[in-house]
Order: C-alpha cells, then structure tokens, then sequence
C-alpha cells in the first residue's frame, strides 16, 4: 500500500466520525437548549401506556367530580402521599389506591346498608353495590374503576417505574374520588 492510498482509506474512515463531532460542535447551545424537555430516555411500554391513560382519565374528570373542601386530616395524608410520589412514585400510587379501598369499605357501616360479608369485604363491590341504588355516581364509579386498573398496573407489571408527576396526578384523582366516597359516607 502506498502513501497515496493509506492517507484516502484513513480520510474515508475518519469522513463521518469528524462530520459528526463538527456537527454536535455548531449546534452544541441547541442540543443544550433541548436537555430540558427530555424528562426521561427510558420509557417503558407500561409506564408510557400508564401516563397515556392517566391523561385521558384526567381529562375526562376534570368537570364532573365534586370540588370539596379536604378535611385537615384527609389533607394531610395528601400531603404525605405527595411527599413519597417524589422518594417513590409507585409507593405512592399503591398507597393513594389503599386509602381508596379503606374509604370505600368503610361506607356500608356508616350507611347501615345490608351487604354479605362476601359483599362487604370487596371494594369492587361495595362500588357496584353503591352505583346500583344510585348512592355513587356514574363518574365517580368510572373514575373507581380506573384507578383501579390503573393501580394494578402499578402492583403488577414488573419493571415498572412511574414518573413523580405521573403519581402526582393520580393522588390529585384519588383524592377527588375519596371527597366523593366522602359525601357518600355522610349521606349526601
């Protein structure tokens, strides 16, 4: 190999590394500008599926649910569970859904409502038991039934990591709910 022929196999091997390096070089300050909205490079299917549905769900309730007035204990386990979204979003959806389930089940005794103890021992049904003689609303009974889903999601696919927001935004929805399983409660 001659003189001639090294320095062209080199210029053609270094050709689109160099380009690539002079280019990330001019545009530097713009790439930079862009780091900001890039909230995370690892965005699972669940996790992107999980804030798609929860933005949907949002976006359906945002009108019909009651706009209460939290008692000071309600919000402060708001607060608390505001507190673990950002040390541990998942946590914070799992507990949002326990608060959820305890506030539901405490219903039938407060209301005196003759349920079985099959009955009484599941959310689920508490819900339907209370949507069926129009104790509960359509919305609050839709929006139960998808942050119920959404909460499974949450417990049981494996390697799934919210985002702080994302948690956020389903205790903002949970909360919601629970001021309504509230007025339920106090025979509103």
């Amino acid at each position: 190999m001659d003189a001639l022929t090294f320095v062209s196999k080199l210029v053609e091997a270094l050709a689109w590394p160099s380009a690539s390096i002079l280019l990330v070089a001019l545009l530097r300050s713009e790439i930079r500008g862009l780091v900001p909205f890039i909230k995370r490079l690892r965005a699972g299917p669940v996790e992107a599926e999980f804030e798609r549905e929860l933005k949907q769900l949002r976006s359906e309730v945002e009108v019909p649910l009651p706009q209460t007035t939290a008692s000071p204990e309600a919000q402060s386990e708001t607060d608390l569970l505001l507190k673990l979204a950002q040390l541990s979003p998942r946590s914070a959806i799992l507990e949002a859904w326990q608060q959820i389930e305890a506030a539901t089940l405490r219903i039938p005794l407060k209301l005196s409502l003759s349920l079985s103890a099959a009955q009484g021992g599941s959310p689920i049904t508490v819900a339907r038991t209370l949507s069926s003689r129009g104790l509960l609303g359509a919305e609050e009974f839709s929006l139960f039934h998808e942050l119920r889903a959404l909460r499974n999601q949450a417990a049981h696919a494996s390697q799934f990591s919210p985002t702080p927001e994302a948690a956020m935004s389903y205790i903002d929805l949970s909360s919601r709910l629970l001021a309504a399983l509230d007025q339920v409660a106090a025979g509103h």
